[in-house]
Protein backbone atom coordinates (compact mmCIF):
# COMPACT_ATOMS: atom_id res chain seq x y z
CA UNK A 1 0.00 0.00 0.00
CA UNK A 2 1.10 3.49 -0.97
CA UNK A 3 1.66 5.73 1.79
CA UNK A 4 -1.70 8.60 2.11
CA UNK A 5 0.22 11.77 3.75
CA UNK A 6 2.62 12.88 0.72
CA UNK A 7 1.68 15.43 -1.43
CA UNK A 8 -0.24 17.88 0.64
CA UNK A 9 -0.53 21.54 -0.17
CA UNK A 10 -3.18 23.24 1.70
CA UNK A 11 -5.41 23.57 4.99
CA UNK A 12 -8.85 24.30 4.37
CA UNK A 13 -11.56 25.85 6.93
CA UNK A 14 -15.14 26.44 6.46
CA UNK A 15 -16.71 29.62 8.29
CA UNK A 16 -19.63 31.22 8.25
CA UNK A 17 -18.48 35.00 7.81
CA UNK A 18 -15.67 35.00 4.89
CA UNK A 19 -14.79 38.47 5.52
CA UNK A 20 -14.43 37.98 9.04
CA UNK A 21 -12.28 35.19 8.35
CA UNK A 22 -9.81 37.08 6.27
CA UNK A 23 -9.48 39.71 8.65
CA UNK A 24 -8.39 37.25 11.67
CA UNK A 25 -6.02 35.64 9.00
CA UNK A 26 -4.77 39.75 8.36
CA UNK A 27 -4.29 39.77 11.93
CA UNK A 28 -1.52 36.80 11.83
CA UNK A 29 0.25 38.23 8.82
CA UNK A 30 -2.01 36.99 5.71
CA UNK A 31 -2.87 40.23 4.52
CA UNK A 32 -4.40 39.27 0.92
CA UNK A 33 -6.61 36.93 -0.45
CA UNK A 34 -7.82 35.87 -3.53
CA UNK A 35 -11.73 35.42 -3.88
CA UNK A 36 -13.67 33.27 -6.33
CA UNK A 37 -17.24 32.05 -6.04
CA UNK A 38 -17.56 28.93 -6.86
CA UNK A 39 -20.55 26.44 -8.53
CA UNK A 40 -19.81 22.83 -8.76
CA UNK A 41 -22.22 19.98 -9.82
CA UNK A 42 -21.31 17.85 -6.98
CA UNK A 43 -22.34 14.42 -4.80
CA UNK A 44 -21.74 14.92 -0.88
CA UNK A 45 -23.17 12.21 1.67
CA UNK A 46 -25.40 10.58 -1.36
CA UNK A 47 -27.18 13.41 -2.25
CA UNK A 48 -26.45 15.04 -6.27
CA UNK A 49 -26.68 18.97 -6.66
CA UNK A 50 -24.67 22.23 -6.81
CA UNK A 51 -22.41 23.58 -3.95
CA UNK A 52 -22.21 27.20 -4.30
CA UNK A 53 -18.70 28.56 -2.30
CA UNK A 54 -17.69 31.54 -1.59
CA UNK A 55 -14.02 30.82 -1.17
CA UNK A 56 -10.78 32.83 -0.40
CA UNK A 57 -6.71 31.58 -0.83
CA UNK A 58 -3.90 32.53 0.09
CA UNK A 59 -0.30 30.40 -0.30
CA UNK A 60 1.85 31.47 3.23
CA UNK A 61 5.52 29.73 2.77
CA UNK A 62 4.61 27.17 0.67
CA UNK A 63 1.13 25.97 2.47
CA UNK A 64 -2.43 27.19 0.84
CA UNK A 65 -4.74 28.80 2.83
CA UNK A 66 -8.49 28.33 2.24
CA UNK A 67 -11.55 29.33 3.76
CA UNK A 68 -14.74 28.79 2.18
CA UNK A 69 -18.27 30.51 3.47
CA UNK A 70 -21.03 27.58 1.95
CA UNK A 71 -23.69 29.29 0.17
CA UNK A 72 -25.60 25.91 -1.02
CA UNK A 73 -24.00 22.68 0.95
CA UNK A 74 -24.98 19.08 0.10
CA UNK A 75 -25.75 16.78 3.08
CA UNK A 76 -24.21 19.28 5.64
CA UNK A 77 -21.44 18.42 3.85
CA UNK A 78 -19.48 21.45 4.73
CA UNK A 79 -21.25 23.04 7.24
CA UNK A 80 -20.11 20.27 9.13
CA UNK A 81 -16.71 21.63 10.05
CA UNK A 82 -18.71 24.68 12.42
CA UNK A 83 -22.06 22.76 13.25
CA UNK A 84 -22.81 23.98 16.55
CA UNK A 85 -20.63 26.84 16.80
CA UNK A 86 -22.90 29.93 17.47
CA UNK A 87 -21.63 33.67 16.79
CA UNK A 88 -18.27 33.69 14.15
CA UNK A 89 -17.33 29.84 13.57
CA UNK A 90 -13.99 28.68 11.58
CA UNK A 91 -13.47 24.95 11.31
CA UNK A 92 -10.83 22.97 10.07
CA UNK A 93 -12.32 20.92 7.40
CA UNK A 94 -10.27 19.32 5.25
CA UNK A 95 -6.30 19.32 3.87
CA UNK A 96 -5.71 18.62 0.26
CA UNK A 97 -3.66 16.14 -1.64
CA UNK A 98 -2.43 17.65 -4.87
CA UNK A 99 -1.67 15.53 -8.15
CA UNK A 100 -0.20 16.63 -10.92
CA UNK A 101 0.19 14.18 -13.05
CA UNK A 102 -1.53 12.89 -16.30
CA UNK A 103 -5.74 12.34 -16.08
CA UNK A 104 -4.83 8.39 -16.48
CA UNK A 105 -2.98 8.55 -13.20
CA UNK A 106 -5.99 10.33 -11.51
CA UNK A 107 -8.01 7.62 -12.20
CA UNK A 108 -5.72 4.78 -11.28
CA UNK A 109 -5.41 7.05 -7.98
CA UNK A 110 -9.36 7.43 -7.69
CA UNK A 111 -9.27 3.63 -8.25
CA UNK A 112 -7.17 2.91 -5.02
CA UNK A 113 -9.66 5.25 -2.83
CA UNK A 114 -13.13 4.30 -1.37
CA UNK A 115 -14.17 1.63 0.63
CA UNK A 116 -14.80 1.35 4.33
CA UNK A 117 -11.27 2.26 5.29
CA UNK A 118 -10.98 5.41 3.53
CA UNK A 119 -14.93 6.31 1.55
CA UNK A 120 -15.44 8.54 -0.67
CA UNK A 121 -18.14 10.98 0.49
CA UNK A 122 -17.82 14.39 -1.90
CA UNK A 123 -16.92 14.34 -5.68
CA UNK A 124 -17.14 17.35 -8.16
CA UNK A 125 -15.73 18.29 -11.09
CA UNK A 126 -15.13 21.82 -13.01
CA UNK A 127 -15.93 21.67 -16.45
CA UNK A 128 -13.32 19.88 -18.24
CA UNK A 129 -10.28 21.08 -16.44
CA UNK A 130 -10.25 19.86 -12.43
CA UNK A 131 -11.60 17.12 -10.53
CA UNK A 132 -12.19 16.57 -6.77
CA UNK A 133 -12.86 14.12 -4.55
CA UNK A 134 -13.15 14.28 -0.51
CA UNK A 135 -12.00 10.82 0.79
CA UNK A 136 -13.00 10.88 4.94
CA UNK A 137 -9.97 10.66 6.77
CA UNK A 138 -11.07 12.34 10.22
CA UNK A 139 -10.13 9.11 12.18
CA UNK A 140 -6.24 9.68 11.43
CA UNK A 141 -6.43 13.26 10.65
CA UNK A 142 -9.48 14.86 12.52
CA UNK A 143 -10.25 15.97 8.74
CA UNK A 144 -11.00 15.31 5.11
CA UNK A 145 -8.42 14.74 2.56
CA UNK A 146 -9.55 16.25 -0.62
CA UNK A 147 -7.52 14.74 -3.70
CA UNK A 148 -7.80 17.14 -6.65
CA UNK A 149 -6.28 17.12 -10.21
CA UNK A 150 -6.28 19.84 -12.77
CA UNK A 151 -4.48 20.91 -16.11
CA UNK A 152 -1.70 22.00 -16.38
CA UNK A 153 -3.14 25.52 -17.17
CA UNK A 154 -5.77 25.30 -14.38
CA UNK A 155 -2.83 24.93 -12.38
CA UNK A 156 -0.19 27.56 -13.75
CA UNK A 157 -4.00 30.04 -14.03
CA UNK A 158 -5.07 29.22 -10.09
CA UNK A 159 -0.95 30.00 -9.06
CA UNK A 160 -1.16 33.65 -10.66
CA UNK A 161 -3.86 34.44 -9.34
CA UNK A 162 -3.50 32.95 -5.39
CA UNK A 163 -1.01 36.03 -3.35
CA UNK A 164 2.03 34.52 -1.71
CA UNK A 165 3.39 36.03 1.65
CA UNK A 166 6.78 35.20 3.24
CA UNK A 167 7.38 34.94 6.48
Amino acid sequence: MKPILTGFCQLAYVTNDIDEGMALYATYGVPSFHRLDAELPAEANGEAGTIKLKVALANVEGVQIELIEPVADLGGFYNSAIAGQTGFALGLHHVCQKLTRDFADWEAHIAELGGTRRPIVCSARADDYARIVFTDDRKLLGAYIEHIWMTPEAWADMGSRVPFHAA
